[in-house]
């Protein structure tokens, strides 16, 4: 285990850090997890996915996890901490980013439906282009189900993200002179997403879902913004990431 972690901090420092973005069309993930229960209040979990871009069907990026997570003796609230490594395929060559991150959870009711709110916050290491830490409010609302087979359970999810640290931008007015430079620090992501979890033998979950995905700017802040101009303004820099996915997710309790 430490030459493994060895190994991947040599590649992080060899490699310069650049933009790594899915493609802005149609992509694929799948992915395997474990979860395994130590007791009432600790759960232990692992996995991998795989992204891929659906026209050519080309591997985009692999993402490795494991985390833990702890329930309060209020069932009301847990909390997670977990570390991801990406392998992001590059044009020329395989770049290493590393995620750590921690969040919290409360789990409610509304209309007798379960609904979880969760905020994350997420460090990469190196320094993505557009940010460094990141910040997800998180909501999701699942739904009884009477009449679909394997015990399956619909859900819909709803993420906001806030960007913080990327590398500074250089903003241009019309005359191509620079008013400002700054790291696009705001609001820059949501995602909406809806899935289907299905139950077809004990202790193993099939879980299929759709993601849409929108970059975007907000008015709450000057000179924060993605998707600008260049200095003759005659293109785009830092353009927009939309994309959507459907996925695939395979989980086993071995506990």
């Amino acid at each position: 285990m430490k030459k493994l972690f060895l190994v991947l901090f040599v590649l992080v420092s060899t490699y310069t850090s650049t933009a790594q973005d899915l493609d802005s069309n149609f992509n694929h993930f799948y992915s395997y997890n474990f979860d395994y229960k130590l007791n009432k209040k600790i759960k232990f979990y692992a996995g991998e996915l795989f992204s891929f871009n659906s026209d050519t069907y080309t591997l985009r990026y692999t993402q490795l996890k494991i985390g833990a997570r702890y329930r309060f003796s209020n069932r009301a609230f847990s909390t997670e901490l977990y570390y991801k490594p990406l392998l992001f395929k590059g044009n020329t060559k395989d770049i290493w980013y590393h995620k750590l991150a921690g969040s919290v959870t409360h789990r409610s009711k509304v209309f007798s439906l379960p609904l979880k709110n969760s905020l994350t916050a997420e460090w990469f290491f190196p320094q993505l282009k557009k940010y460094q830490y990141r910040f997800i409010y998180a909501i999701k609302l699942s739904f009884k189900n009477d009449f679909l087979p394997l015990r399956a359970t619909p859900y819909l999810k709803y993420q906001l993200y806030y960007y913080l640290s990327g590398e500074p931008l250089n903003y241009f007015d019309e005359s191509g002179k620079i008013v400002a430079t700054n790291a696009p620090n705001d609001f820059h992501r949501y995602r909406i997403g809806a899935g289907i979890r299905f139950r077809p033998v004990k202790n193993f979950h099939v879980t299929i879902y759709y993601i849409w995905q929108e970059e975007f700017n907000t008015t709450f802040t000057n000179n924060r913004q993605l998707n600008i101009l260049n200095e003759n303004q005659t293109a785009i820099k830092d353009p927009f990431n939309d994309y959507q996915v459907l996925g695939l997710s395979l989980t086993y309790s071995l506990k």
